[in-house]
Order: C-alpha cells, then structure tokens, then sequence
C-alpha cells in the first residue's frame, strides 16, 4: 500500500550554508505514527466500508507524500478517513476530510495530524534545516518497517484475545444469528423502496440510463445520497441534461470511470459532482485517449496486453491515461539508455496480461495470472519482473480459467440449494477460495439449509451481521 519516497533537498535562499530538506521516510513514519493506529484498514475488518475508504484514502496520502519527498507536483481530491477512538462505542468512527493541495512534505504531515486532533511534538522536534552532505536516498519500506512491525505485534496480541472467543462452529452461529438478519433485512425494506424510488425517478425524468452504486454501502447512505442528488438535479435541470444516456454511480471518487460510467463520491460535497456534471464532455476526451496509450504501452511491452482487474482500484478515465503515460515515459527513457529485455524473455509477449494502476499501488501477480504495476514502478524493475515471473503467470492464469467456470457452477448450486437472495463475495476472495468455500457450505446443506433460506450471504474473513440484514462469514469457517 505505501510507496517509497525519497529525501529531497534544496538550497535555503536566507541561510548560507544550510541545506533545507523534506523530512525523511524514518521521520514521516514516526510523526504519522498515532494516525497510522487509528486509520489502518486492518483495524476496519468487520467495516467494509470505512475499511475501503481508509484504504483508498492511504494510497493516495502515500503517491502524495512520494511527489512531494521527489519535489513533483501533485494533484489529489480531499481525503476521508474514518478514526477509531477510545472514547467512541464499538462501530461508531469519527470521520474527518482533508484537503492536502500543497507542496511541503512537513505540512501535510502537519495538516494531517491536526485534522485528527492529534500533537505534532514529535514533527515539532523534527529540526528543518542541516548542514550539506551526502545521503543516499532510503527505502521508504525499510524506514516504515518498525511501524509495521509494532503494528503485527498488537494485532497478534489482539487475535489471540480473539481467538478466545472465536467462533468454532458455523452451524451454531448461523442458527443464532439468521432470524436477526432476516429481521434487519425486513426492517429496511422501507429504506430499499425508497432507494429504488429515487432511482426511477432520476431516470425518468432526466433520461439517465441507469443509476447504481458500489457494494459495502450501508443502504441508508444511499438514500442521503440520493436525496441529495435529486436535489441537486431540482435546482440544476439544465445542467442535467449532459447525463442523458449515461449510467450514474455513487462510490469512492467523483470523475468518469475508465468505463464511462459517471462517478458520484458519497462522502463529496454537492458542488463537486456539479462541477463534474458541468465539465463531463471534457472528462470523456480521455476515454478516446486511452485506446491508443494502451496500444502504446503494449508495443514497448512486446505485445503485452493492457487489461483493466475486475476489482482495480477505481479511478477517473483521466488520471488513468496520466498513468499509462508515466509508465510509457519511463520504459522509453529506458530504451533510450541502451537498454533491453532479457534475453530468457519470449519474443511475443501476446499471451500475458498487464494491469497499470495507481503510484502508490504493487508490483505484483495476481490471483488471475494478470502483472499488475503501479505507474511509477521504475521500467527496469517492472521488466525485470516479468522476466522473473512468467512461469508464475502462465500457472494462474490456467488455474484462473478452469477456476471461474467452476465457482460459477458452485455458486449457482449454493444459491439455488439454499435459496438465497442474494450471494456475494468480497474482492479478495479468489475463485479457488470460493470454491472451496462453496464446497464446504454444500456439505452442511442438510444443517443449514432451512436457516439460510431467504438471506443474503457475503463471503469475506469474519463473522458479522450487517445493519441490512446481509449474513457474513468468512471463507475458511469451521
């Protein structure tokens, strides 16, 4: 999730001698420290949806903090997080927004902190100036590690509370916990009624295609968000006639989607979606843009091809084509230098998959057999990496394509054996963890099935009821 970023530093124009300097990763890690423990996803496990929003949030305070530490500019939205506190009932988190449109490494860290309520002594302390020397740039990851390590040591203290109390039988806990769901999924019908309302009515009378939103979304955030966009349109019919024909979706940014879909963020302002509403003829242009920086990125990639993950980070059709173009600069400038592909490499890459995302994303192959980069991963690590892994890739991707076909068969059987409503699955769950998921929930159809009819199932890492009455249990149950 975290980036790498640099020391950087700089000439101070009233003090001669003195080199001006961006705080180092060591230094970063340590100030972030108290907000990284009240922010980290992993903190979020049975909260899918501040889990995710903290998680995108992250990334880009992390591509943010990197083009500031190598003195780039970068543009982010504000950002959301929600904040675990002492003081605050179990489920209930405070949500703050900040908006980080500087340049200066210290401030953000600063603006960061203070947003949350929490001291700056320790950035404080940090001195802003030293004298001029040499220092090699470090490995954010390394700088970050003692972070991360304190991190794993509380949560395996707390897991091993947890275990405990862990729930050893999934008979027993959906026999407890079923009625309730099927009571909170009932006692909500009023809200997915007028959920469904709202979206007739956005489509009727403004000639939307169609309205939808991202899964992990308490339905009651849906309607608010809803209403506000009815509202918005009320005030603002002329400008709503430029989503005529377009698919509307709430979710996590506000921008059109690689997809064309128009994005709406929850959490955002109405004057944000406006401006986007305004402008979305401008935001199409880079839908165009795409195609041909995708063929170009496969040409310097020996005939890669460009894929798009079912579950990639979402991002804006714009900021999309500025990282294909990164990515493209820097494997020509590699070219440039003399270099080349190593010579174990096949000729014709045609047959392996590449996904470009974020700058604060992985490197890394996936569950499916697809590379998956981040825009700024430097052109000779990336090739190199390929190089490296391509049996790895060619073995996922044949599991991968005799997986999918049976999930969906095992899936089919499991909604229709135990007549559910619905049955869902998180992003991280792959297809051999769902069959074997799958596989083992059809082995108890004879205990479960009367219990399970007429829920809506989601399949994740823990056990939870969720306020919409869906039933959560996690892959590997006992």
């Amino acid at each position: 999730m975290y980036s790498r970023l640099k020391i950087s530093w700089c000439e101070c124009p009233k003090i001669s001698g003195v080199v001006c300097r961006y705080l180092s990763s060591a230094e970063i890690s340590t100030a972030l420290r108290p907000f990284y423990f009240s922010v980290h996803p992993d903190l979020f496990g049975k909260y899918p949806e501040q889990r995710k929003i903290n998680e995108s949030s992250l990334q880009q305070l992390s591509a943010l903090l990197e083009a500031q530490q190598s003195s780039r500019r970068l543009s982010i939205p504000p950002l959301s997080f929600y904040l675990r506190q002492k003081n605050m009932p179990e489920g209930e988190f405070k949500l703050v927004k900040i908006s980080l449109n500087g340049n200066n490494v210290r401030e953000t860290v600063a603006k960061v902190l203070n947003a949350c309520d929490m001291s700056t002594k320790l950035l404080d302390k940090i001195p802003k100036s030293t004298p001029k020397m040499d220092i090699s740039n470090p490995d954010f990851e390394k700088a970050y590690q003692k972070y991360t390590e304190d991190f794993e040591n509380i949560t395996r203290i707390k897991r091993k509370i947890e275990e405990r109390k862990a729930i050893n039988n999934i008979i027993e806990w959906v026999l407890e916990n079923s009625a309730t769901a099927k009571e909170k999924y009932e006692s909500t019908f009023a809200t997915r009624d007028q959920v469904q309302s709202l979206k007739d009515h956005l489509c009727n009378t403004y000639g939307i295609k169609e309205v939808k939103h991202d899964n992990g979304w308490n339905i009651s955030h849906i309607r608010g968000a809803l209403q506000s966009l009815v509202s918005l349109a009320t005030q603002h019919s002329n400008e709503m006639t430029n989503l005529e024909g377009r698919i509307i979706a709430l979710g996590q940014f506000t921008g059109v989607s690689l997809d064309g879909d128009v994005y709406l963020n929850i959490i955002d302002v109405r004057n944000e979606w406006l401006s986007l509403i305004k402008k979305v003829s401008q935001e199409d242009s880079a839908l165009i843009e795409i195609p041909k920086y995708e063929k170009a990125l496969s040409s310097i990639l020996r005939n890669i091809h460009i894929c798009r993950r079912k579950f990639m980070p979402k991002v804006s059709a714009f900021q999309y084509c500025n990282h294909l173009r990164q990515l493209i600069t820097s494997i020509g400038d590699f070219y440039g230098r003399g270099n080349k592909f190593p010579s174990t490499v096949p000729e014709s890459l045609s047959k392996y998959q590449i996904v470009v995302e974020p700058e604060a994303g992985p490197l890394m192959v996936s569950p499916t057999g697809q590379f998956i980069t981040p825009s700024s991963c430097p052109a000779g690590e990336l090739i190199t990496y390929i190089g490296n892994h391509l049996d790895e890739a060619t073995l996922l991707m044949t599991e991968y394509n005799i997986n999918k076909h049976v999930e969906k068969a095992l899936y089919n059987e499991v909604v229709e054996r135990f007549g559910l409503l619905e049955l869902h699955k998180d992003d991280s769950i792959t297809p051999g963890l769902m069959i074997l998921c799958c596989q083992r929930l059809l082995t108890r159809s004879d205990k479960l099935h009367k219990k399970l009819q007429g829920n809506i199932l989601y399949i994740t890492h823990y056990y939870s009821v969720l306020s919409e009455g869906v039933l959560c249990i996690p892959w590997n149950f006992k």
